[in-house]
C-alpha cells in the first residue's frame, strides 16, 4: 500500500513541477513538501523507516515566504538615492502590502488555482473529512513548497523570490491603489490576520455626519465580525476610520490582555514530545476532527485530538495547527495529572501495606 502511494506521488511530480515552475533536484524535499503527519503516523517506508511530514518545512517557507514579498515591496515601493532609499509609502503600508500578500486566503487560493491540492498526502481520517479543501491546510502546502524550493536551491534567494512571486501572482497586488493611507488602519488589520488570532478583517461603516459642508465632522464605526469594537470622529473620513482603528485595537489588546488566556503554540508540542519521550510512551497519534461547533464563515474554528494510549485530548483553534498544538497541552496535563495521581496510588498502597506490618509487628509482641 504504501510504496503504491510513494509510485502515484512520484508519476505526478512532473506536472507539480510544471505548475510551480521548478524543478527539483531532490525530489524528496518535494514529496516530504506534501506529506501532511496524518500520513507520517499512518504508514512506514518500504525500508520501515517514518516518513517526515511538511511541518517543518512550512516553518521554514514562512520566514522564506515572509523575506520574498519584503523584497518584491522593495523593488517595486522604493528606490536609492543620495541619503539612502526614498518612498511615498511608510510601515503601516509595508505592513499591509505584505499581509495582503501572505494571508490564508491569498495562499488558499493561489494552491486552489494551482491545482496542487489533490497531490496530499493524507490519512485515512484527513481523507474522509475532505481537509484539502480548508484554506489553512493549503496555506501550509504553499509554505511547504516554499521551504523546500529554498533548501533545494541551495538558498538561492534571488531564484526563490522570482518563483514565489510567479506562485502569488504578486504584480496584481504590487500597485498603489492596494495600499491604504492610514497606518492605524493596517496596524488594526495585521492584528486580526495573525496566525494566532485569525479574525474577520475590520469594515468602517459611516455612523453620521455633522457640522457645514465646508467643516464637517464624521463619525465612523469599525466592525470586526458582528461586533462593533469603536466609533472614531474626524474632519474627513480617513480621518474618523483611523481613530475607530486606533480605539478598537486598544480594546482588542486590553481584552486579551484581561483573559490571559494561555495560546497554544509550537512550545507545547515540542514539550509533550520531550515528555513523551522521556517517560517512554508509545503511540502517539492526532486526528483532524474538522471545523468545530462555534465556527463561523467570518470566524472559522477547528478540533483536533491527540491521544496516547487510553488519554486523549481535544484541541482548538483558529488554524489545525493552532488546534494540534491546543491538543497537545492538553494532553500533556493529562498525562502529569495521571502520572501524579498512579503516585499517589502507589503511596498510599505502600502506606497501607506499612501500616498493616506495624499493626501485625505489634500484635506478636
Amino acid at each position: 500500500m504504501d510504496s503504491k502511494k510513494s509510485k502515484d506521488f512520484s508519476s505526478a511530480i512532473p506536472e507539480i513541477e510544471k505548475k510551480i515552475g521548478y524543478a527539483f533536484k531532490d525530489k524528496s524535499l518535494l514529496t516530504q513538501a506534501f506529506t501532511r503527519t496524518s500520513f507520517c503516523n499512518e504508514h512506514k517506508s518500504e525500508k520501515g523507516e517514518r516518513y517526515q511530514s511538511n511541518e517543518v518545512l512550512e516553518f521554514f517557507g514562512d520566514s522564506v515566504l515572509s523575506a520574498a514579498i519584503v523584497t518584491l515591496i522593495i523593488n517595486d515601493f522604493s528606490e536609492r538615492y543620495a541619503h539612502g532609499i526614498k518612498t511615498e509609502l511608510n510601515e503601516g503600508d509595508f505592513s499591509n502590502i505584505k499581509s495582503k500578500l501572505s494571508d490564508k486566503k491569498n495562499l488558499s487560493d493561489r494552491m486552489k488555482e494551482m491545482g496542487l491540492s489533490r497531490f496530499l498526502r493524507m490519512g485515512e481520517g484527513d481523507v474522509k473529512l475532505g481537509v484539502e479543501n480548508e484554506p489553512s491546510v493549503m496555506e501550509d502546502l504553499f509554505e511547504s513548497i516554499v521551504g523546500a524550493i529554498y533548501i533545494d536551491s541551495g538558498m538561492d534567494m534571488p531564484r526563490v523570490i522570482k518563483i514565489v512571486s510567479k506562485m502569488l501572482s504578486a504584480k496584481e497586488y504590487l500597485t498603489k491603489k492596494s495600499v491604504p493611507s492610514q497606518s492605524a488602519k493596517n496596524a488594526l488589520q495585521e492584528w486580526c490576520a495573525d496566525k494566532k488570532r485569525r479574525l474577520p478583517a475590520p469594515v468602517y461603516k459611516t455612523v453620521s455626519e455633522s457640522g457645514p459642508e465646508h467643516q464637517k465632522t464624521y463619525e465612523r464605526a469599525c466592525y470586526i465580525g458582528e461586533r462593533r469594537y469603536s466609533v472614531g470622529m474626524g474632519k474627513n473620513l480617513k480621518l474618523a476610520d483611523s481613530d475607530a482603528a486606533q480605539k478598537a485595537l486598544f480594546a482588542l489588546m486590553s481584552e486579551e490582555k484581561k483573559k490571559n488566556v494561555h495560546v497554544a503554540d509550537e512550545e507545547d508540542l515540542e514539550r509533550l514530545m520531550d515528555y513523551v519521550r522521556s517517560s517512554r510512551l508509545a503511540g502517539l497519534s492526532f486526528y483532524d476532527l474538522g471545523e468545530s461547533e462555534d465556527s463561523t464563515p467570518e470566524r472559522p474554528s477547528f478540533k483536533v485530538s491527540c491521544k496516547i494510549g487510553e488519554t486523549v485530548a481535544e484541541g482548538v483553534g483558529a488554524s489545525k495547527k493552532s488546534a494540534r498544538y491546543d491538543s497537545a497541552a492538553k494532553l500533556l496535563k493529562l498525562l502529569k495529572k495521571k502520572q501524579t495521581s498512579e503516585k499517589k496510588t502507589v503511596q498510599d498502597v505502600k502506606k497501607t501495606r506499612n501500616t498493616k506490618s506495624v499493626k501485625r509487628a505489634k500484635n506478636k509482641t
